[in-house]
């Protein structure tokens, strides 16, 4: 079949509905190694950043393998904050993982703590890099959503804005704060297949910068 690989990936994501995958958020790890990000580096964040991760479980591998990138990555959301100024990750995910379906928020630290060691990156959209006032559009954006209780999108279908995968989310804030023209840079006309599934788009040169890569370590 010419577009298996997709097809695959598609049944994989579609059938934990049913309960035949497993959870991208249950941790398998050592007990006693906590991973979290440093001090320093979170005194690096800023609300509208995008966080990557690979995430546990058989769905966030089939993920990472079949999308076969440069950096393992199953999942990502946007950092904001909260009332208290404590940061949060906002991101769309399935009901069948997660006590709900659709848009919602979690704690950074248990965010970063579920997500498979190393495997944590950061990056920064650079024309908003001194705009404050956009980064907190980007932030103040997802919050709307958030409140919106936006449903996961089982179709990951584009031409639907009233539901989210995880990428498409993020591509969807961005484009409502920084137009339509971006929303193309990320996803040009006529793109389908593996492609629009791809986190390769928040680390495009020259549109994004990285601001935290645990890869590396």
């Amino acid at each position: 079949m010419k577009h298996f690989p997709y097809f695959f990936l598609f049944l994989t994501l579609a059938g934990i509905t049913f309960g035949t995958g497993c959870s991208d958020s249950v941790p398998r790890r050592d007990s006693s190694f906590v991973y979290a990000l440093s001090k320093d580096e979170k005194e690096l964040l800023k609300p509208g950043d995008i966080i990557l991760r690979h995430g546990y479980g058989f769905v966030s591998n089939t993920i990472v393998k079949t999308l076969g990138e440069k950096y393992s990555i199953s999942h990502a959301g946007i950092i904001v904050t909260d009332h208290y100024g404590n940061f949060r990750v906002v991101h769309s995910v399935s009901q069948t993982i997660s006590d709900f379906d659709g848009v919602q928020d979690i704690d950074l630290n248990t965010f970063v703590r579920d997500s498979q060691p190393n495997s944590i990156m950061v990056v920064r959209l650079l024309s908003s890099s001194e705009n404050h006032e956009s980064m907190a559009g980007v932030s103040k954006r997802a919050n709307h959503y958030l409140e919106q209780k936006i449903p996961f999108d089982y179709s990951f279908s584009l031409d639907d804005d009233t539901r989210f995968f995880c990428s498409e989310f993020i591509v969807r804030v961005f484009a409502d704060i920084f137009g339509d023209s971006l929303f193309h840079r990320f996803y040009p006309p006529g793109i389908s297949g593996l492609d629009k599934l791809k986190f390769g788009v928040f680390l495009e040169p020259g549109l994004f910068e990285i601001v935290i890569n645990h890869h590396q370590q």
